[in-house]
């Protein structure tokens, strides 16, 4: 068969199968090009989840009437001024998004330049173009797209429901719209308004305004702010600005994850990667933090034209992005120590008002399966810590109280259940998981000597023996170098056995035998990750759960005390090593509302 040139009309179908891969992709296009024309004010309709419509009007500068059919022909842009992919500076540049899109569908095209008396309008059927005709629009540009994928059958099987698609469409709008706070959006659905965005006035918190909008208060009131720079060069930074959710207002997936680089929606698993190893172990397993962060650097520091979808960026010193974003988050971490997120009050608030209604049936004689549901009340065993104060120790212990209360995580009046801290701070009461918060407290301790390379070694009298299953002996085996870097000395010792020499000195009088059982085995299920710090986090997470405080152990009131001051100073405290959060905080005002007292 001869090699020929293949038809203009099937080059843009096919690229269309590349740029437009959905009703999103197409919308997002669109989008870009109103804000490349400096457009204020977006309006977007779509019908059938884009399938049937897709229409966005904006007050940009326009396009000149000799200039509308080159918009729709292919590499046609005015977006490179200086003809070099160096320095890009808009969010469109490749000339070949509308072409594409035309050449799958019916496109009309309407503009008003800025300098013209006259509108235009330009009509395209599956790539046909027709001839350029007056219109009634009073300003910028509107792009209609009606029947997407029509000439191209086999991608229209392939999308998803009209109700998913439409999702999509609303997830780019509000990408689009978090990083373009001077910008109002109007997104409206099969005839039903789902975003009314207008322009953010204030200029010093454009851009927290428009998260507050879009994100929603409850991670606008708790999110950490973020804003740091590198150098680049002796005139040139990379900048990162933005707010992360703390690691207990997490998700099961990654929607609620929005970064931006140079304005520019981007999904790098790179970037996510590092966000992710920033949170480390203070996360579920499964879960994913929420963020909108916005990273900028100079145009000739990135190249943005390695993905169709414009979705992936690269870096010209990519360790330096992620060192900039490991290292501000977590310092922001670091600094908000025991802070857990109020969306674990308000569910623990929740119980107590379903407890409530439960109950209320009970009285009235409701056959439902009450059995199974339980008054939190009926729960709690509170047991005093402490004989009775004498007389003339209460004066004294008022005040240490009252000293206490000051604190973050107030003073400790009791423990219920032999593993929960009842403590009363100013605000209200805080409820203490205390096996969680000592695992904490013992990881990042055995962290810090880690890094400062002080962990102190223990000889054992008398080396352990230990026997272990196939599985777990070969892990153990593979990583006596890691082992020793945390400060166990670990030798082979015959078939499916080994010999522990040396321990940590921190672990005390622990069972050596059965942390190394445990280890063996929760790593043979898990596996070990391939970042070489985060396998000795793991490992340390482990050590760490044993050598906490157990539940079921009584604590005294010093103890308890103790316990939550240095809560107050320890990193990360507000989340266990497997990621739970280790206290709950109710407020006065909270438990006022359980009584009907406001």
């Amino acid at each position: 068969m001869e090699i020929r040139r293949l038809p203009q009309n099937l080059i843009n179908q096919i690229a269309a199968g590349e740029v437009v891969e959905r009703p999103s992709s197409a919308l997002k296009e669109l989008i870009e090009n109103s804000l490349d024309a400096d457009a204020t004010q977006i309006d977007i309709v779509i019908e059938n989840g884009g399938k049937n419509l897709i229409s966005v009007s904006d007050n940009g500068i326009g396009i000149k009437k000799k200039h509308i059919p080159l918009a729709v022909e292919r590499h046609a842009t005015s977006k490179l001024p200086y003809d070099t992919l160096n320095k890009i500076e808009f969010l469109g540049f490749r000339g070949e998004a509308l072409p594409s899109i035309a050449a799958v569908s019916e496109l009309n095209l309407q503009s008003k330049h800025i300098d013209s008396d006259q509108a235009w309008s330009l009509d395209i059927i599956a790539g046909i173009f027709n001839e350029v005709y007056p219109s009634s629009r009073e300003k910028g540009t509107k792009v209609s797209i009606k029947r997407l994928f029509f000439a191209t059958p086999a991608r229209l099987k392939f999308l998803k429901s009209s109700q998913v698609e439409k999702s999509y469409c609303h997830q780019i709008v509000q990408k689009i719209a978090l990083v373009n706070p001077a910008v109002s959006f109007n997104f409206r659905a099969d005839g039903r308004e789902l975003l009314n965005i207008k322009t953010e006035n204030k200029l010093d918190n454009l851009c927290f305004n428009r998260i507050k909008n879009l994100m929603g208060t409850g991670f606008s009131n708790e999110a950490i702010k973020i804003e740091n720079s590198k150098q680049i060069t002796v005139t040139k930074f990379a900048k990162i600005n933005g707010f992360i959710g703390l690691p207990t207002l997490n998700k099961s997936n990654y929607n609620q994850q929005h970064l931006f680089v140079n304005g520019r929606s981007v999904q790098d698993r790179s970037l996510s990667g590092a966000i992710r190893s920033a949170y480390r172990d203070t996360l579920p397993k499964g879960r994913f933090p929420v963020f909108c962060l916005f990273i900028d650097v100079p145009t000739d520091f990135i190249d943005v034209n390695v993905h169709p979808g414009k979705t992936e960026v690269r870096f010209q010193d990519n360790a330096l992005i992620r060192s900039l974003l490991v290292g501000s988050i977590s310092r922001e971490l670091h600094s908000s120590f025991s802070q857990t997120t109020s969306e674990i009050s308000k569910e623990a608030l929740d119980r107590f008002v379903i407890n409530e209604r439960v109950n209320s049936d009970e009285v009235c004689g409701s056959n439902d399966d009450h059995d199974k549901k339980q008054s939190f009340f009926n729960k709690i065993e509170v047991k005093p810590q402490k004989k009775a104060l004498k007389k003339e120790n209460f004066e004294n212990k008022s005040i240490q109280t009252k000293e206490n209360e000051n604190f973050p995580l107030g003073a400790a009046i009791g423990q219920f259940n032999k593993n929960y801290i009842i403590s009363q701070n100013s605000n209200g009461i805080v409820i203490v998981d205390q096996h969680a918060a000592h695992e904490r407290l013992t990881l990042e301790k055995m962290k810090l000597a880690r890094k400062n390379k002080s962990i102190e070694r223990q000889i054992l009298l008398l080396p352990d023996v230990i026997k272990l299953e196939p599985v777990p002996f070969e892990i153990i085996r593979e990583n006596f170098d890691l082992l020793a870097d945390i400060g166990f000395v670990i030798e082979s010792f015959g078939e499916g056995m080994v010999v522990v020499r040396e321990i940590p000195a921190l672990l005390g009088e622990s069972d050596i035998k059965q942390i190394i059982i445990d280890l063996g085995d929760d790593l043979s299920e898990s596996g070990l990750p391939s970042s070489y710090l985060a396998k000795i986090d793991l490992i340390l997470g482990n050590i760490a759960c044993h050598k906490s405080v157990r539940s079921g152990r009584n604590l005294n009131e010093t103890e308890m005390n103790q316990l939550l001051r240095e809560m107050e100073k320890t990193p990360n405290s507000g989340q266990c090593n497997h990621g739970r959060p280790t206290s709950i905080s109710l407020s006065l005002k909270d438990i006022e509302k359980l009584f009907n007292r406001t």
